[in-house]
């Protein structure tokens, strides 16, 4: 944290993401424990695992998410962030990779939106882990069609040839993690996978913030 950040929380208490109570950062003790009701396996994974979900996409988490894309709701990013950084697995499990890409937005879609929810919280999650963040290695090539609306193979072939791969040498021969913020077929994921193996990566591991169990 910068010095203006600092002096701007100081002057402007953090509140809690889903209740709003101040003082106790960007989320509550008793909202944490909330939470903590609809993660996945946080506690149990194995640390060889290459892919990790932290939530289940239902009830709440459904609702926290669909307000943070759609609802201008940007700042949840930091109660999200600050539920993973404080649970040591999922956080060591991010420390151990070299660099962080967020799965892109096409520019005319980010340009509506105002901002990338992946890449929000996958630029704290990479300060806080002191990890590299590239947003610029991976880009999508085409605004398609939204995943949400398809069903499996549609999916599938909605994101073919979407995403591309540039500047393959900043992340040769490194540790790489994909962050996305929901994963439902793992369509979207595995095409940004591919892409990224043809880099010569050492590895690549998937981090969500949540999964359809549906």
């Amino acid at each position: 944290m910068n010095l203006l950040e600092k002096v701007l929380e100081y002057i402007f208490l953090p509140s809690c993401g889903v209740c709003g109570k101040l003082g106790e950062g960007y989320l509550c003790k008793e909202c944490e424990k909330e939470l903590n009701k609809y993660t996945i396996n946080c506690n149990d994974f194995k640390q060889k695992t290459d892919i990790l979900h932290i939530f289940q996409y239902k009830e709440l988490i459904r609702k926290l998410i669909i307000q943070y894309k759609f609802n201008n709701k940007s700042y949840l990013y930091k109660t999200f962030c600050e539920f993973i950084v404080k649970n040591k697995k999922a956080f060591d499990f991010i420390k151990s990779y070299d660099i962080i890409i967020p799965v892109p937005m096409h520019n005319r879609k980010k340009a509506l939106r105002g901002y990338n929810q992946s890449e929000l919280i996958a630029k704290e999650l990479a300060k806080t882990a002191k990890i590299k963040i590239f947003t610029d290695v991976l880009i999508k090539t085409r605004n398609n069609k939204v995943q949400s609306s398809l069903n499996k193979q549609d999916r599938k072939n909605n994101v073919k040839d979407v995403y591309k791969l540039v500047k393959k040498e900043k992340i040769y021969n490194k540790k790489v993690l994909i962050f996305d913020d929901i994963y439902t077929t793992g369509a979207t994921i595995e095409a940004c996978k591919k892409e990224i193996l043809t880099a010569n990566v050492k590895s690549v591991g998937i981090l969500t913030l949540a999964k359809d169990l549906l």
